[in-house]
Order: structure tokens, then C-alpha cells, then sequence
């Protein structure tokens, strides 16, 4: 595979910037657990954090690849574990909204890596597209 490094590239650097978000942004999951609005804001802005780490990191990945690529849901896999251990390991303060926020993060990871999945391949069509006519006009 022409993309082994860039691969280990990227999964490394999501595990990373995944790990270190639910680090720094750990006390603040114990405000998902509040039974107000307060509580649906920061379980959907949990989700949609980490629905922005895979879709962004699917699409740009898949954008130099060529054809379709289960790249994405392995960029989903690897976001969604260190908040998935982290929140199982340590008592953060969620109570009975563990396996919401579980579910949460689940959910918005596999939705990142399918909306990913479907921009890069957009971008690549685009990308190729963007290629051949800096080819041409070198030609002329």
C-alpha cells in the first residue's frame, strides 16, 4: 500500500488529538449528567466534536486515494476509544448517563466516518479534476 505512512500518520495523530481532548475536556463531562438543557448541550457538543475529528480527518485522508476506502470508519474506531475507555476506566461523573454519552460518542463517530466517507469521495473527483488541469496548462 502506496499510503502505509500516511495511514499510521493520521490514525496516530486523531488517537492523539482524540486522547487529548476527552483529557483536557473530562471535567467537563460530568455537566452532561445535569437533567436540564445544560446537559443536552454538552452531550450534543460532545457529539458533535467528535463527529468533526473523523469526518474531517476521513475527508482529507480519502481525497488522495483512489476509489473507495474503509479508511474512515478505521479513523471513526480510533477516535471513539480513548473517550470510550477513558469514561469507562475513570468515574467521571456521568452516573446512569454512561451509556448515553457512550452511545453519543459511538453514533457521532460512525456518522463522522460515513459523511467522511462520502466527501472524499466528492474531493477526490474534485482533486483529480484540480490535477489535470494544472497538467494541461503546462501544456500549452
Amino acid at each position: 500500500m502506496d499510503n502505509l505512512p500516511r495511514l499510521i500518520f493520521y490514525a496516530s495523530g486523531i488517537f492523539i488529538v482524540s486522547a487529548a481532548f476527552t483529557l483536557f475536556s473530562s471535567e467537563f463531562l460530568k455537566k452532561v449528567s445535569d437533567p436540564t438543557f445544560v446537559g443536552t448541550l454538552f452531550l450534543l457538543g460532545f457529539g458533535l466534536v467528535y463527529l468533526n475529528i473523523t469526518f474531517v480527518t476521513g475527508r482529507r485522508f480519502m481525497r488522495r486515494l483512489q476509489g473507495a476506502n474503509p479508511v474512515p470508519y478505521i479513523f471513526a474506531l480510533l477516535v471513539a476509544i480513548p473517550p470510550l475507555v477513558w469514561v469507562e476506566l475513570y468515574d467521571a461523573g456521568l452516573g446512569n448517563f454512561k451509556l448515553t454519552f457512550m452511545f453519543t460518542v459511538i453514533l457521532a463517530c460512525g456518522l463522522g466516518g460515513l459523511l467522511g466517507h462520502r466527501a472524499g469521495l466528492k474531493a477526490q473527483i474534485k482533486f483529480r479534476q484540480n490535477l489535470q488541469d494544472f497538467l494541461d496548462q503546462d501544456k500549452d
